[in-house]
């Protein structure tokens, strides 16, 4: 609220002028001689001296103000001062007296200027300006930096073609604002600096609460955003069982005293998901699949209007989007191809290359079951037909080994393995990679060792090679 002090400082000079002496008798102008032009000096009606000129009273009355003013506040004097001329005998007046006298009693008040939002006072500055460097300090950091940029560089502008402005000009707030000159108190009138202190730490509002049924403090407070322990505090509340339906309760909620709005345009580039096409493929196996076209996510360049309050997003709406690059569908091929489990009859190589280092008959007192193949390379195993893979594990002597039943009465064993690439169960296709050729279980060295049976009975394996 804009304060109202009246400004009284009157400076009126009642003059008496004597411009006829009575001459009666000559022997008078010795006591003529004798007088001179004094001013008594009256503040608020009473008589607190005599001075002998105008200009010392003036000037005692300037230098009170400069001695008043320690912070560059305008002042004036408060109080009714009035001069009156008159003559009297010269040594009849104490001149000190009256200048001690107006110090005493005069009084002053300051000339600033009222910062207010919605009537809620922020504080009297000695200046306007000084009132806008504390908005605008307050305002900066939550406007983006091209913002501030953007302001400032409008301002200077503007003030390069005469006219008067300030970045706070270019400011909006939600509130009402307010920057009136006003006459108060010069204790009242404050810096920048606590201007920009109370803006940010804001106010107190005692805000009144009638207690419904079934409120309960915790609600009562997160309804306000304050503690329950400040409701419980400023009330004089002991526990949440001391209030009923229709109790007032007093909340005391910290307040901004304004809202700086800002809304910008961001640009920001975001991604476009590609599609995801399946095509049925008679050369892939059922149940298998294989990217064709490999997908690639798009851009689009997206145009939003922000809304923020004290820098926190309020709103954020799209104005416009442009696609910069389309994404690229993936193409994904899914076997339709049926798998046979049954064997042709007619055999693949175990290995890949490689030659037999021993063959099937009697071998060091024993007799080898089938045909051992080394000195390869690539040490992969495959399946010499299509089939079942109906054991895949470690046996006594033979160390990692792959049984594969070829469902025409022909059975394959694949003995001595590094590593096993199939389980029990899977279906396999002739050539299909089985496993790794290695050295586990009983062996001299890194081989396969390969066994094949007909309806149960071994067999030479050279006959099916």
């Amino acid at each position: 609220m804009r304060s109202k002090v009246r400004r009284l400082f009157q400076l009126s000079i009642i003059v008496t002028s004597i411009s006829t002496l009575l001459w009666i008798e000559p022997a008078s102008a010795s006591v003529h001689n004798l007088m001179k032009p004094v001013y008594h000096v009256y503040i608020d009606g009473e008589d607190i001296g005599i001075v002998d000129q105008e200009e010392t009273l003036n000037e005692n009355i300037d230098k009170l103000i400069k001695e008043q003013n320690v912070n560059g506040i305008a002042l004036s004097v408060q109080n009714d001062v009035e001069v009156v001329a008159t003559t009297q005998f010269r040594s009849s007046y104490d001149h000190e007296e009256a200048l001690n006298r107006l110090e005493e009693e005069l009084s002053f008040v300051a000339e600033g200027y009222e910062l207010s939002f919605n009537d809620k006072k922020v504080g009297v500055f000695a200046s306007e300006q000084q009132a806008k460097e504390a908005l605008w300090s307050y305002a900066k950091p939550f406007l983006s930096k091209e913002q501030v940029k953007e302001i400032e560089r409008t301002t200077n502008n503007i003030m390069a073609t005469g006219e008067v402005r300030h970045p706070a000009d270019s400011l909006e707030y939600e509130e009402n604002l307010s920057i009136t000159k006003v006459e108060t108190e010069p204790s009242e009138v404050i810096s920048e600096d606590t201007g920009v202190s109370r803006l940010v730490n804001g106010f107190e509002e005692e805000i009144e609460h009638e207690v419904e049924l079934g409120d309960s403090l915790k609600e009562i407070a997160t309804t306000y955003d304050i503690e329950k322990e400040d409701i419980l505090d400023s009330n004089d509340l002991s526990n949440e069982e001391d209030i009923t339906q229709g109790d007032k309760l007093y909340l005391l909620k910290e307040q901004s005293f304004v809202t700086i709005a800002e809304t910008i345009e961001l640009v920001e580039d975001e991604e476009l998901t590609y599609e995801t096409k399946t095509k049925k493929s008679s050369s892939l196996e059922k149940g298998t699949k294989k990217v064709e076209q490999q997908g690639k996510v798009g851009t689009k360049s997206v145009t939003y209007q922000i809304n923020r309050e004290n820098g926190k997003v309020v709103n954020k709406e799209l104005i416009k989007e442009e696609v910069t690059n389309e994404p690229i569908t993936e193409v994904v091929l899914v076997g339709t191809k049926e798998v046979s489990s049954k064997g042709s009859g007619s055999f693949g190589w175990p290995a890949v290359g490689g030659t037999i280092t021993s063959k099937q008959g009697e071998r060091w007192g024993s007799f080898h079951k089938g045909i051992d193949i080394a000195g390869v390379s690539n040490k992969t195993i495959r399946t010499v037909d299509n089939g079942t893979v109906t054991a895949a594990g470690t046996r006594s002597g033979y160390g990692n080994q792959i049984t594969i039943s070829h469902n025409n009465g022909l059975r394959t064993t694949y003995s001595h393995l590094a590593s096993m690439s199939v389980s029990t169960g899977d279906t396999v296709q002739k050539g299909d990679k089985i496993g790794v050729m290695g050295t586990t279980g009983n062996s001299t060295g890194i081989h396969l060792h390969f066994e094949v049976y007909k309806n149960g009975k071994l067999q030479n394996p050279m006959k099916y090679l």
